[in-house]
């Protein structure tokens, strides 16, 4: 039997998963809940679709519509009752029929206008390079930078797909100053030499440097600040490291994950920094009591002056050079803990930006095309389909083989969206352009099968599937030309060029490892009855 095939088998489970990834919804209604502001109810999460607000079909009008009081929300998690006094303080999407995501040409999207301190060129490039790395590793859909210089002026104009404007907003408006500090008390210091400590009411001397509260200071290359005096001891923070001292953001599993604790959800991940730092940190920790398990010191981490995480550390780290830390946060939902993981290791995989900036508009656009486009291309497929059956049935006349022909091109688009959707790619026209590309040359492979299929006669079925090696033989020749003339663009290419090559080559591999040798596997079937 046919489905007893691996060729087979293979196929069907890629056109399952894809059906899975692609998430098709027959009835999308509502409005999806897609950010969360500081001072919006805590009933609301991200990812609950709003029905009705006040027994009210709900719009995006009412985003921005100041209530007072209690507020009825019909959701898919059921009735919620939230207090206001403002607007709901949430960013909101529209519930759509599949998990797909579509473009600037397509959807629409988000874009933000931002002026630079310093206006110079070089720190334009440098703006735009690091809000690139920025925007791109913390996945935000098909990002699109463009300088724009108004009397002797330079702007960033930046654009991206589908997102909403506080998370733009929250990856813009932070400057990216990443200090790592450790928080100790000692009697003497420590470090190449020691150094010792001496008062004068709150007044210290340590080694040659005369300091008051608050006063900062260098001493064996690391900078330290004096807080206050404790009995015979100074209250001392040093600075281990900052963000230049960032070697990698690690994103793997096991060194980034998110965590249920039961009342909320915990991230972490972490980050390797560099062996100057790594040996500052050593030098200071000398300085530290063990207290049981851990030292009586902590380091703390600072994203533009304020906290984000404070770590104990261990006594078995005492006067070791560490590289690696971890960085922990917590989070209510898994959505938001996601969210704020993946905006720290974007912010600290891309730097410090060289210079102020200010985000002089944030504003929706509307996409170029539409989803009409959609539709009409939609309609465009429908009619391709109908002239491939019209004219194999007129070369061939035999329905069996038109039919697994359709089915199998027709799932070779399937897939490819899935793994789109598997890979957050976005559906542009580019996109669109090497589907159809793919599909075209996946029809002539199809019909270089049949060709050799039933050049002769039907013969035995060894020579049948000589007929078929021989068909492969062409279509891998065909498809390693293609997937060849396609590396340079995406390495090379950008922007619409680099999508189309990226998608053609999944076309072309889905075709010749999955979708072809089943539709050689149901030929042979279908000739051998």
């Amino acid at each position: 039997m046919i489905l007893k095939n691996y060729k087979v088998l293979l196929w069907l489970l890629f056109i399952v998963i894809a059906i899975v990834l692609i998430g098709p919804n027959l009835n999308p209604a509502g409005y999806r809940i897609s950010f969360i502001g500081k001072d919006a109810p805590e009933q609301l999460k991200v990812g609950i679709v709003v029905y009705e607000v006040n027994g009210e079909k709900f719009t995006p009008q009412f985003v921005d519509k100041t209530y007072s009081g209690i507020v009825k929300l019909k959701t898919d998690k059921g009735a919620i009752f939230v207090r206001a006094n403002g607007t709901l303080g949430i960013d909101i999407e529209e519930v759509q029929p599949t998990n797909l995501r579509f473009g600037l040409d397509i959807k629409g999207g988000v874009r933000a206008l931002i002026k630079l301190n310093d206006s110079s060129p070089e720190v334009a490039e440098q703006v735009k390079s690091t809000l690139q790395t920025r925007i791109n590793v913390f996945g935000l859909r098909e990002a699109a930078f463009r300088t724009v210089s108004v009397n002797k002026e330079n702007f960033i104009e930046i654009s991206i797909a589908g997102g909403n404007k506080q998370e733009l907003v929250d990856l813009l408006q932070t400057q990216g100053k990443f200090e790592g500090k450790i928080t100790f008390a000692a009697s003497s210091l420590n470090l190449d030499k020691k150094y010792n400590i001496t008062f004068s009411d709150s007044v210290a001397t340590i080694g040659n440097k005369t300091v008051k509260p608050g006063d900062s200071f260098v001493i064996d290359h690391i900078e330290f600040v004096y807080n206050n005096r404790s009995g015979s001891r100074a209250n001392l923070t040093a600075i281990i490291f900052s963000g230049s001292d960032i070697r990698t953001v690690f994103f793997d599993p096991q060194r980034s994950r998110i965590e249920n604790l039961g009342n909320g959800f915990q991230w972490s991940f972490g980050i390797q920094i560099s062996p100057e730092s790594a040996e500052r940190f050593a030098k200071v920790t000398k300085n530290a009591a063990s207290l049981g398990n851990y030292l009586d010191a902590q380091i703390s981490l600072y994203l533009d002056g304020e906290i984000i995480d404070t770590l104990n550390i261990a006594s078995t780290l005492k006067g070791r050079a560490e590289t690696e830390i971890s960085i922990s946060g917590g989070a209510d939902s898994f959505q938001e803990a996601a969210r704020e993981r993946a905006r720290l290791q974007a912010i600290l995989r891309s730097g410090a930006l060289p210079t102020a900036i200010e985000v002089l508009s944030i504003d929706t656009i509307s996409p170029t095309l539409g989803v009409g486009f959609i539709k009409s291309a939609l309609l465009a497929g429908l009619g391709a389909v109908i002239g491939v059956v019209v004219i194999v049935l007129l070369r061939y006349r035999r329905l069996r083989l038109v039919i697994p022909m359709v089915a199998t091109f027709l799932s070779e688009v399937l897939i490819i969206l899935g793994l789109a959707t598997a890979i957050g790619w976005t559906i542009d026209l580019a996109a669109i352009a090497a589907i159809i590309a793919t599909v075209g040359t996946g029809v002539n492979s199809q019909i270089i099968i049949i060709d050799q299929a039933l050049r002769g006669g039907e013969a035995h079925v060894e020579t049948l599937k000589e007929r078929f090696k021989r068909a492969f033989f062409i279509i891998f020749g065909s498809a390693g030309t293609m997937i060849a003339v396609m590396i340079p663009l995406t390495i090379f290419g950008f922007g619409l060029l680099r999508g189309f090559a990226i998608v053609t080559m999944i076309g072309v591999l889905v075709g010749v490892l999955i979708a072809r040798p089943a539709f050689s596997v149901i030929v042979e079937k279908f000739l051998k009855k």
